[in-house]
């Protein structure tokens, strides 16, 4: 049976509320993004990303990525799966992220932009040591910006 790669990050969708509910109280706000990439539950790629913003691509890096630019994440190679359909199979959904899949903090949310072929779908993550989603996945539509996480909400 064939799987995607897990999605690369498992985050919480929140509605952002209306100006008359926001309130003057500041929360921290996050500087750095721990991204963990896992094929078939194994982590091949830990890094923290001090950007504000970072594009996951499959391939080299742009050596042309100029500061401003969100920070480039390559997803590894599958080429340690050991099951070859399932190599084969993981390579081809990679191939197709480009031009990439970007996330960006803005103050204290999360949001994403699907730019590539390959559908990518997201999900909160469970309780430690649990192994089901608190949420079910969602579909990241295409070019479009969406929020994924609000922090304010987990610093409740």
């Amino acid at each position: 049976e064939a799987t995607a790669p897990e999605p690369p990050h498992q985050v919480e969708p929140y509605l952002a509320p209306s100006p008359s509910a926001c309130t003057a109280v500041q929360e921290p706000s996050p500087g750095a993004l721990d991204v963990t990439i896992m094929y078939k539950g194994r982590t091949v790629l830990q890094k923290v990303v001090g950007h504000p913003s970072c594009m996951f691509l499959y391939g080299p890096p742009d050596p042309a990525v100029r500061a401003t630019d969100p920070q480039q994440v390559a997803f590894p190679s599958p080429a340690e799966l050991p099951d070859q359909k399932q190599l084969r199979y993981t390579e081809e959904l990679l191939r197709h992220v480009a031009p990439g899949l970007q996330l960006e903090l803005r103050g204290p949310q999360l949001w994403a932009r699907r730019m590539g072929k390959c559908k990518v779908y997201w999900e909160v993550g469970g309780p430690p040591g649990s192994a089901s989603p608190s949420t079910p996945a969602c579909l990241l539509p295409r070019n479009c910006d969406t929020p994924i996480f609000d922090f304010r909400v987990f610093f409740r």
